[in-house]
């Protein structure tokens, strides 16, 4: 008589504990992020500031960062050089005696070249630029 209690205890628990069990299907509606790509041709840059300082700067404009991208989401921009195809840079970095930097506001990226050598000629060919849009919730409210 125990083991047929024991065994219907074990059962109940059983058919109790896998009953409980139900799927949970998560559902992300951001995607993980999108990128676009943009040619700056040696022309489209202007000079920046004083001339010897060797600063330039370009507007890209950029519609698809919206106000919601600009005030939730993130900004990323990475650059390929003509002479170094299928690689790119992450800035802000200095590559190759050019400190390279960026800002955005709603609509428009802006790329700044601050040159550190006469050499440095990078901005004398075009340079792929590659801005990367990333969604993000408000965790402030």
């Amino acid at each position: 008589m125990k083991k047929i209690l024991l065994a219907l205890a074990i059962g109940s628990v059983s058919l109790l504990t896998l009953n409980s069990c139900t799927k949970e299907y998560i559902t992300n509606n951001y995607l993980p992020g999108i990128s676009y790509t943009h040619t700056i041709q040696p022309g489209d840059w202007l000079q920046d500031g004083e001339e010897d300082l060797g600063v330039y700067a370009v507007d890209i404009p950029f519609p698809e960062l919206d106000a919601q991208y600009y005030n939730f989401g993130t900004v990323q921009v990475a650059l390929e050089f003509a002479n170094s195809k299928g690689a790119y840079d992450v800035i802000p970095a200095t590559i190759r005696e050019t400190h390279y930097s960026f800002s955005y506001e709603v609509g428009y990226v802006t790329l700044f070249a601050e040159t550190r050598s006469p050499e440095a000629d990078d901005i004398d060919r075009p340079i792929v630029v590659k801005i990367t849009l990333t969604d993000a919730d408000d965790g402030g409210n």
